[in-house]
Parts: C-alpha cells; structure tokens; sequence
C-alpha cells in the first residue's frame, strides 16, 4: 500500500519547492517575485490535467489558501497564501 497526497496537498508542495528553488537562487528578488506559478506549469510536475489542476486551485482560491493573479490572459499565475 502507497500512501498517496491528495491533489491539493500536491500543489501546494509543488509551490513549496518552486517557491524554495528560486528564492535560493534569486535571494534579493523577493517572494512576490519567486512565488508567482503559472497554471500550465503543474502539467509538467503533476500525474493530472491541466483542467483538474485548474479546478483544485479555484476551490483553493475560494478557501483562501492562494492568490490568482489573471493580469494576462490564458496565464493565470497562482501564489500561495499559507506558509
């Protein structure tokens, strides 16, 4: 038996790690320069469609646990609230 993260629990530790990697590489940028993830970029780290992914982060936006920035259009960009 494998324990398995639920899709939330998934994107929020892939968030985690994005937002870790590049504020140890980038240290002066600051967080709202290393936090912000584009929604296209989880097809590349997670077993899911874009669509589901999509649909797990408007259900976190509305529990308040991210941000959605959707300045440009088709590239909504998501940044964690909790730390």
């Amino acid at each position: 038996w494998r324990f398995q993260l639920s899709l939330r629990e998934q994107i929020i530790a892939e968030m985690q790690r994005h937002e870790k990697e590049n504020s140890d590489k980038f240290p002066t940028w600051g967080r709202q320069m290393c936090a912000p993830y584009c929604t296209w970029w989880f097809k590349f780290k997670l077993p899911f469609t874009t669509a589901e992914i999509r649909r797990e982060l408007e259900r976190m936006e509305r529990d308040k646990l991210v941000t959605a920035n959707r300045e440009q259009s088709n590239n909504t960009k998501w940044m964690l609230v909790l730390e």
